[in-house]
């Protein structure tokens, strides 16, 4: 059963959360990342999303 959690080491920039997204769809945590930069910066999505899933997610061990 696959599950969703932060990523630790290479791929976290921040909290990991883009890479762990990144890791369970099984892409490039790059094109995770820049997905991201283009939803938050119109106003799409907010800041808060990212912040609320590295407080909900569990690290990676």
């Amino acid at each position: 059963m696959k599950r969703l959690y932060r990523t630790t080491g290479a791929d976290a920039m921040i909290c990991g959360v883009c890479g762990g997204i990144a890791r369970y769809f099984n892409v490039d945590p790059t094109v995770v990342r820049v997905a991201t930069v283009l939803l938050v910066v119109p106003g799409g999505m907010s800041l808060w999303v990212y912040i609320i899933a590295a407080l909900i997610m569990p690290k990676e061990y």
